[in-house]
């Protein structure tokens, strides 16, 4: 075979295999970094003077 068509044939599979690559990193990627729920509004707490105890108003 010619050197061109081996280096064209090399180039090719070179990309295609970068972007199957890139895929897949991105898939995982979206697994690890799913977006968390919104916080609820924050709680007042108030302490316990017997227990000591931080606790919900």
């Amino acid at each position: 075979m010619h050197p061109v068509v081996l280096a064209l044939a090399g180039f090719v599979g070179t990309v295609i295999l970068l972007r199957l690559i890139k895929r897949e990193w991105d898939r995982i990627n979206r697994e690890l970094y799913k977006p968390q729920p919104v916080r609820q509004e924050a709680v007042n707490l108030r302490r316990d003077p017997r227990s000591g105890v931080w606790r919900p108003e």
